[in-house]
């Protein structure tokens, strides 16, 4: 039996709510499928038998590899000699081989399937770097995928399958362009990012009340900025206190952004992951924003420049070997991320925190040519309740427009020194000048962007 909710939430949205009231009916278990059910019961057992876990690891990683020896790609590019003596530890073979960059998995996806054309789909990613690369995919993936997001979901906020939630996305296929969506098959109200507004926050704070949702699902920027709308223009609303969860995805949660979300929703707890798009990692965060690789999901490895592994206290690159999805192994793949290495987990893997970009990391640029990193550009005090939103925008080295979207209380003294404060932070390496917008539009997609840079060429290191 597959899956019964990722056959219908593939369906055109205007069929999905046709069935979904008798799809509800279908106890969880049952509406899930096997395959999330399955990989639900190994995600408990490797947590609570931790050599088990280490053996199982162990065991896929093999045949991961057997698969890939047999591939057009790995059995004849250099550096893979190392995948022929399949009775080797799969653990040492792994660290022998070469890694895999993202140059090199685009030029030579279709080189490394290990199944037929027709089980895979072709997938285009950019992620944080803005540089899109192509890679396959098993087609069957959405179930099991769901079962490692429950399990960190539950974990820290006890939502449940059944728990009804609000999903903050950008692009979605929303029947007649409308503002929000209410899936009765998901559990959820998608709700455009693009459509927060001061004018539409009573309209939007009421449709989750009536379905009394306490779990909020979507991207850290679109929560903080409904955050700081309630802030303002419902600061005594009762229904702030029943959100139980904030279920953070594709974007990188700020400490700024924290701040605000506890403030906010003194209740609720933060439920954050790394993940990508390759499907080759899965980390929960921890309360102490330390990530935690789940074992069956994939190898994670953080190594220095001359590839040694990190150690704790010290940053490296984010090397990965998925071990769910076998269709186009993924053998030691840089991810283009960083991280400053933790500890050791029980599986013997890394644990990390303070994950940054690698390429194409935002920042603005001095005039001497260097890059100002975003973390500098961080607000704690009072100055960032005087604005909802701010992005800078960059068109020439040394200067930048410092764009607000101010509060409903600010007025030009308090705008002022927030365009003070945040010159205090670029120094004099970059002059700000302050533009006041009605509202500040965020993306098609949803996702906001710190800096509108315009300069071409412009790229951090990971270092």
């Amino acid at each position: 039996m597959v899956s019964v909710r990722e056959y219908i939430a593939h369906l055109p949205v205007e069929q999905r709510e046709k069935i979904a009231g008798l799809a509800r009916m279908v106890p969880v278990s049952m509406r899930y499928g096997p395959d999330f059910r399955r990989t639900g019961r190994d995600i408990v057992k490797a947590h609570a038998v931790p050599s088990w876990g280490r053996e199982e690891q162990a065991r896929r990683l093999g045949h991961l590899l057997a698969l890939a020896s047999d591939t057009d790609y790995y059995s004849t590019a250099d550096g893979y000699q190392a995948l022929k003596h399949a009775a080797r530890d799969p653990h040492q073979i792994l660290r022998e081989l070469p890694i895999l960059t993202r140059q090199a998995l685009s030029e030579n996806t279709s080189r490394m399937l290990t199944v037929d054309a027709d089980e895979v789909e072709l997938v285009t990613s950019s992620g944080t770097s803005g540089d899109p690369i192509v890679f396959h995919l098993n087609k069957a993936r959405g179930a099991g995928e769901w079962a490692y997001v429950h399990h960190v979901w539950n974990n820290r906020t006890g939502y449940q399958l059944n728990d009804w939630r609000v999903f903050l996305r950008g692009a979605a296929d929303l029947p007649g362009d409308a503002d929000y969506y209410v899936q009765s098959l998901t559990g959820e109200i998608t709700l455009r990012t693009r459509a927060l507004s001061p004018e539409k926050l009573v309209e939007h704070w009421d449709l989750i009340k009536q379905h009394h949702i306490r779990y909020i699902h979507g991207y850290p920027s679109a929560m903080d900025y409904l955050a700081r709308l309630l802030e303002e223009h419902l600061p005594t609303d009762p229904w702030r206190t029943q959100i139980r969860g904030l279920l953070t995805v594709s974007e990188e949660l700020t400490r700024a952004q924290a701040t605000v979300l506890n403030r906010v929703f003194p209740n609720a707890q933060v439920a954050n992951f790394y993940g990508l798009s390759e499907r080759t990692v899965f980390a929960g965060m921890d309360s102490n924003w330390v990530f935690h690789p789940e074992p069956l999901y994939g190898i994670t490895e953080v190594l220095r420049e001359d590839g040694s592994p990190a150690q704790p206290g010290q940053r490296g690159r984010i090397i990965t070997t998925g071990l769910r999805l076998t269709g186009q192994p993924f053998l030691r793949y840089d991810t283009g991320d960083s991280a400053e290495v933790v500890g050791t987990d029980r599986w013997g893997g890394p644990t990390f925190k303070d994950i940054t970009a690698r390429r194409g990391r935002e920042g603005l640029v001095r005039a001497d040519g260097s890059l100002l990193a975003t973390t500098a550009l961080n607000l704690h005090g009072s100055e960032f309740t005087t604005v909802n939103r701010f992005r800078f925008r960059q068109d020439q080295p040394g200067q930048a427009v410092l764009m607000v979207e101010p509060s409903a209380s600010a007025d030009d003294q308090q705008l002022q020194l927030f365009l003070e404060a945040m010159q205090r932070r670029t120094g004099d390496g970059v002059r700000l000048s302050l533009r006041s917008v009605t509202r500040l539009e965020v993306p098609a997609n949803g996702k906001t962007r710190l800096i509108d840079q315009n300069i071409a060429g412009v790229t951090g290191t990971w270092a």
